[in-house]
């Protein structure tokens, strides 16, 4: 790697702090082909580029959505082989939007059914409140 490259990049334990991921799962990315084009120098360190810090963002919200690994490699490869994938690459992310919708809504219902709890509960309280006061006289 040339001196002038390395000054353009971060070490695996600064990408670890800013990105909230440990090491070892970027070791693990990394030897999985999830971060293709990270840098190494002579002795195997490897140089995270700002590329490499976007692919993390796009890697952390697809898994976080609930995309597995496999499917996200999938992703990464078929942008490195450009234009002729754009229609798949579309087509997964659309089915993950697809996924997200339905954990979204059902989360709402679960928001829902705390909600129904919380006004019952809460009315409960100013009956037992109000039954206070009403002795309390």
């Amino acid at each position: 790697m040339k001196k002038s490259d390395q000054n353009n990049t971060i070490t695996i334990g600064q990408v670890s702090k800013i990105k909230q991921i440990s090491a070892y799962t970027l070791r693990y990315y990394d030897k999985q082909g999830l971060l293709p084009k990270v840098i190494r120098d002579k002795n195997g360190t490897r140089h995270f580029t700002n590329e490499d810090l976007q692919w993390l963002d796009m890697i952390k919200c697809l898994k976080n959505t609930g995309m597995n690994l496999e499917e996200i490699k999938v992703f990464v490869d078929s942008t490195y082989q450009g234009a002729t994938t754009l229609v798949a690459r579309i087509d997964l992310l659309k089915r993950q939007q697809d996924v997200i919708k339905e954990t979204i809504l059902e989360q709402q219902k679960y928001m829902d059914q705390i909600n129904a709890k919380i006004d019952v509960l809460n009315k409960e309280l100013i009956s037992v409140e109000n039954g206070k006061s009403e002795t309390n006289k």
